[in-house]
């Protein structure tokens, strides 16, 4: 008797997209202009401990830095919608983003959450200071399966309970919106800097109809 594999089917993937930037100067532009703010804003309530979080207009801002990394998310965003369904019809999609800055200082963190209204969320990294621990300042991505601990018998990511990254400076990350995720405590001596953003997807209306509304 003997047998053979058939096929391995990948079921209910979560997929995490890491894209590297191309900075030409954009991180140090974003840097003063999101200096500029932290003075002039008070900042929201939000997930995040200790730090500063910018109102979510990043994609209404007029800053030369701003502008520009919403226009390349933009453009990011969509070609991540064509990896994930190469027939996409981008054409009947409307992808409405907002995004804002999240601002850690020594210490600070962002708790557990989910973006429960965004089909697709993202990271873009601007500064990112590392501090002498692995997982200082590390995103950590929890798995949204049930997931049966093993007492580490079987090392494999489809039982993994939780995953960190460290990304670099000028590195985009993203994923669904709803995948659980924190940010661990920022155990260097300077701020973490970082531009989140949500994508939500939604038919587009026919010209006609969006003139009469």
């Amino acid at each position: 008797m003997s047998y053979s594999l058939v096929k391995v089917d990948s079921l209910f993937p979560v997929l995490l997209f890491r894209y590297r930037i191309d900075q030409d100067g954009l991180n140090e532009r974003l840097a003063k202009e999101i200096a500029a703010r932290r003075k002039a804003e008070g900042g929201m309530a939000n997930s995040g401990r200790l730090g500063w979080q910018s109102e979510h207009d990043f994609f209404m801002r007029q800053e030369p830095g701003h502008a520009a990394l919403a226009r390349l998310i933009g453009q990011v965003m969509k070609s991540t919608i064509q990896s994930i369904d190469p027939a996409a019809d981008l054409a009947k999609i409307q992808v409405t983003m907002n995004g804002w800055v999240n601002v850690n200082p020594p210490g600070g963190y962002n708790g557990p959450h989910q973006h429960t209204d965004a089909v697709l969320s993202g990271v873009y990294y601007i500064d990112v200071p590392r501090g002498p621990s692995e997982k200082g300042g590390a995103i950590e991505f929890l798995s949204p399966h049930p997931v049966r601990l093993l007492g580490g018998l079987l090392k494999a990511d489809m039982f993994a309970e939780r995953v960190h990254m460290q990304p670099k400076a000028g590195d985009m990350v993203i994923f669904p919106g709803q995948l659980p995720h924190w940010v661990h405590p920022n155990d260097s001596g300077k701020p973490r800097i970082t531009v989140a953003f949500n994508a939500r997807i939604s038919p587009r209306r026919p010209a006609a109809a969006q003139s009469r509304s």
